[in-house]
């Protein structure tokens, strides 16, 4: 079907071609510069999609190595990225699979350590929201944090609490609500909290009585 290309909008990854008959299509940047389009021009819309599908599972692919050479990423991620910058779904299926295959994407290595990496000063509960947001499977959050160590957390939690509950003079009480509301928006359990909350009130307590001393 012949139509003619009204707009051309660009795009985060991709161009948006809007055609006068109001139809629209998604072109990746990288294939869009193999077979560009002009405002005005009249295409057979048909073609177009088809040229654009039987060459984009190799851009896909190149598009996804390139997003791992920055940073590790989960494989429903990629997979986002990939269709957010204009390619199909079953484009995006199929990079991600071939990565799974080779190695680069593993979900269940990427959860372990963004558990390493997040459990330094966030607590279990941000954790698995982080993950849950990445597509991680419930399963392989809960596998992953079955060997974080609670006292860990809680030293975690003393450590990014401290500052909170010693900043301002005042009501101990209040120094206690103060550091439980950093630390819950911090992800960490209630058990853990408190936890480390009492143990910064012994410090205090230690610490006045060395003062009378």
């Amino acid at each position: 079907m012949a139509d003619t290309v009204r707009d051309i909008l660009k795009r985060p990854g991709h161009r948006l071609v809007v055609f006068g008959s109001g139809e629209s299509f998604k072109i990746p940047h990288a294939l869009f510069r193999q077979q560009p389009l002009k405002v005005g021009e009249e295409v057979d819309i048909q073609a177009i999609s088809q040229r654009i599908r039987a060459a984009e599972n190799k851009f896909a692919l190149e598009a996804a190595v390139r997003m791992l050479e920055m940073r590790d990423r989960s494989e429903q991620e990629v997979y986002r990225k990939l269709t957010d910058s204009g390619y199909s779904g079953p484009a995006a299926a199929a990079a991600v699979a071939k990565l799974v295959d080779l190695g680069y994407l593993n979900d269940a290595a990427y959860a372990r350590q963004a558990v390493d990496r997040l459990q330094k000063k966030h607590g279990g509960l941000r954790i698995r929201r982080e993950l849950r947001n990445k597509g991680i499977e419930a399963g392989l959050i809960e596998e992953s944090l079955e060997d974080t160590d609670p006292e860990d957390q809680v030293a975690a939690a003393v450590k990014m609490a401290r500052t909170s509950y010693f900043r301002k003079s005042g009501e101990p009480e209040a120094a206690y609500r103060r550091a439980y509301a950093a630390l819950a928006r911090r992800g960490f359990t209630p058990e853990v909290v408190r936890t480390a909350l009492d143990a910064l009130r012994e410090e205090a307590a230690a610490m006045d009585g060395s003062d009378d001393g």
